[in-house]
């Protein structure tokens, strides 16, 4: 029953943003190609849904024979897919801010600028925060049942698997946005894996009186928040965008389009190649991570 409610609210919020990406696209710009659009959305859904569903699964799986119940599995991801229009509100209310401070929208000025801006006032702030505190419910509704910082982890990943499956879908905005999304799908969950493993240690902390408590949730946080910048400064960066709406292509604008081209090959690359070393470091330390368990856990 709990996977057919998961199902039921992946396709109905991603339904809900799709609808709201329609009305925020200029309707002669979107109908343009607007099936060719919808079907890559579909598409990654499905996509980001088996791909990350699986590695999920082998994750639950790698800590052995005393595994998370299907509540705390599934929980996380449900409520991972919230995350989505809670970090909107909070892009809006860091955008107001950083407007009535700066007078200006993070996205406006010089292209290195602009694009620092945006990846941490427009994106890793809200978008981390929003997560931070979907994965603080979960562990809150199940404190008693975490044993480990793996487990805390599992769960801040699950929180990051059900936002990406939402982000991928809205923003995969035809089929050459969804090709260059793909081979990064496993950000969100990566982050969610570093932000749970400093909750856990919190926890784990606190419980045994062995280091700072204190630090751990702030790195949490910010560890997050600092890689994010890190990737979306590269990966979304404003240079790449310096040919649009001009109408004439000067060598100098075409330069510059080259050298933000060349900034997202730079991270992606990388973190394709980062991301299975991580998974398969994590299938080996999963039973260490487990062994840091909570003396409290009942």
């Amino acid at each position: 029953m709990l996977y057919e409610l998961v199902l039921i609210a992946i396709i109905g919020i991603a339904s809900l943003c799709l609808l709201y990406k329609n009305k925020l696209k200029a309707n002669e710009l979107w109908n343009k190609n607007r099936k060719g659009k919808n079907m890559a959305s579909v598409i990654s859904l499905v996509l980001s849904s088996i791909i990350l569903g699986i590695l999920y699964k082998n994750m639950i799986a790698w800590e052995g024979d005393c595994r998370i119940s299907r509540g705390q599995a599934l929980l996380p991801v449900l409520l991972g897919l919230l995350s989505v229009p809670l970090s909107f509100v909070f892009f809006l209310a860091i955008g107001l801010g950083f407007k009535a401070v700066t007078g200006f929208a993070p996205s406006d000025g010089p292209a290195l600028l602009a694009s620092f801006n945006h990846a941490l006032f427009s994106a890793a702030l809200n978008e981390e925060l929003a997560k931070l505190i979907i994965t603080l419910i979960v562990l809150c509704i199940f404190r008693k049942k975490w044993r480990n910082v793996y487990e805390y982890m599992l769960a801040a990943g699950a929180v990051g698997f059900g936002f990406t499956i939402i982000e991928d879908f809205v923003y995969s905005a035809g089929f050459a946005g969804l090709l260059m999304r793909l081979p990064n799908i496993t950000v969100h969950m990566m982050l969610g894996l570093a932000m749970g493993r400093h909750l856990g240690l919190a926890r784990y902390n606190k419980a045994t009186g062995s280091g700072s408590v204190v630090k751990e949730y702030l790195l949490a946080y910010f560890v997050p928040v600092f890689w994010h910048t890190v990737f979306d400064f590269f990966a979304a960066n404003m240079l790449i965008h310096a040919g649009d709406n001009v109408e004439v292509m000067t060598a100098e604008i075409e330069r510059t389009t080259h050298i933000g081209a060349a900034m997202v090959v730079a991270i992606v690359i990388p973190i394709f190649i980062f991301q299975i070393y991580l998974f398969r470091r994590l299938k080996r330390n999963a039973a260490n991570l487990a062994e840091l368990s909570f003396p409290t856990a009942m």
